[in-house]
């Protein structure tokens, strides 16, 4: 650590250039410490790229190295293309986030008690079958979208608390989201997603992936035990997370897709409003006591203290710079993608390590400080 401590943030005031060389300097020396094993790197500045640029390896059997078009795997970032694809059918009157799931799974548990709008804001109770003990051995395995729904309906748990009561993030929300848009759309998530999002915004290296697919420029994911402790990742089928992670992309279509999200190219200005608002429980209160109890636990609240939930994305401030992000986490890959909008800051990270000490997460946020002309942490 003492090697990023050394790296002082540019003032406001410096060009372009020297933080860009600041930037680059850190994301070279998180690969030198092993904190991956490639990176790509995308900063924008008042709508302008600062740095885009990659590091390191996209297959360390075959020293293949990272470049600006290699793909990565994005995790979690995913539920955000699922949430605007569901405010876009309900601007078009198709659904409401009102409807209870009831009205697309009458037989999933509780169903009759669940909303489309808890579900966007985990707070509608339903057990994440990533939690799940057995998921490792018999959850990675190839299904439709029903077949999942279905396996996740039958889990020995199936809910957390009652619905509205309480925050606990859900991938089985998310993924069953996205079996509400097949319902609604009538067409798989990767045909919606592709007219609605990828071909319209020009998200050229963005699909729902697919790992039987040959693929140009695919990055290879690695685990850590410890910095520069690689083994290959082990496998998932892409069908598993679905609309709650299984979107692939490059840093750069990322920032793009960041862009016209926030810039009002997506959604009408009252529903990107909605994803930014803060969930409410049952008993009035935001989603910030509960989530920032469980992220302390996972030692995430320290980065940026306090955190609210809209529709998945984040809402809190580093250090007094409002800050709206969310990351992804998936075999092999981590993912941070973070907007500063009164900074007219974005901040993309991508690695294709996950683990220990290991990832996009301490990466990113270096490079956010430096950004925003903050103190390096010692």
């Amino acid at each position: 650590m003492a090697a990023f401590a050394a790296i002082q943030a540019p003032s406001f005031a410096a060009d372009n250039a020297s933080l860009a060389a600041a930037i680059d300097q850190t994301a070279t020396a998180a690969i030198a410490a092993g904190e991956s094993a490639g990176l790509q790197v995308a900063v924008y500045k008042d709508g302008k790229p600062v740095l885009v640029k990659s590091y390191g390896f996209a297959n360390l059997e075959l020293k293949a190295p990272v470049s600006n078009d290699s793909i990565f795997r994005v995790g979690s970032v995913t539920k955000q293309f699922t949430a605007a694809v569901l405010l876009q059918l309900a601007e078009e009157g198709k659904l409401s986030l009102d409807d209870k799931l009831s009205k697309y799974y009458p037989d999933f548990p509780r169903s009759n008690d669940i909303s489309l709008v808890q579900m966007l804001h985990h707070t509608s109770g339903i057990f994440s079958y990533t939690e799940d003990p057995g998921f490792a051995k018999d959850g990675m395995v190839k299904r439709t979208t029903d077949e999942m729904v279905a396996y996740i309906a039958k889990l020995p748990k199936t809910q957390d608390f009652e619905p509205g009561t309480d925050w606990h993030y859900s991938n089985s929300a998310y993924f069953v989201l996205g079996g509400v848009i097949e319902k609604v759309a009538g067409q798989p998530l990767a045909s919606v997603l592709k007219a609605r999002l990828f071909v319209p915004l020009g998200l050229t290296h963005t699909a729902l992936d697919d790992e039987t697919e040959i693929l140009e420029g695919r990055v290879a994911g690695y685990a850590a035990s410890a910095p520069g402790k690689f083994t290959n990742a082990s496998f998932i089928s892409m069908t598993v997370p679905g609309a709650a992670g299984s979107i692939r992309s490059s840093a750069s279509d990322l920032a793009k897709w960041n862009a016209a999200l926030h810039g009002g190219k997506v959604l009408k200005p009252a529903s990107l409003q909605a994803m930014l608002t803060p969930g409410k429980l049952t008993n009035g209160e935001t989603t910030a006591k509960a989530m920032t109890a469980l992220m302390t636990k996972a030692g995430i609240a320290e980065r940026d203290g306090k955190k609210e939930y809209g529709y998945a994305l984040m809402v809190s401030t580093k250090e007094g710079h409002q800050k709206v992000d969310h990351g992804g986490s998936i075999n092999g890959f981590n993912a941070a993608l973070s907007e500063f909008p009164k900074d007219h800051l974005t901040v993309v990270v991508l690695a294709n390590t996950i683990g220990k000490d290991a990832g996009s997460g301490k990466v990113a946020d270096r490079i956010e400080r430096i950004a925003l002309g903050l103190q390096p942490k010692s």
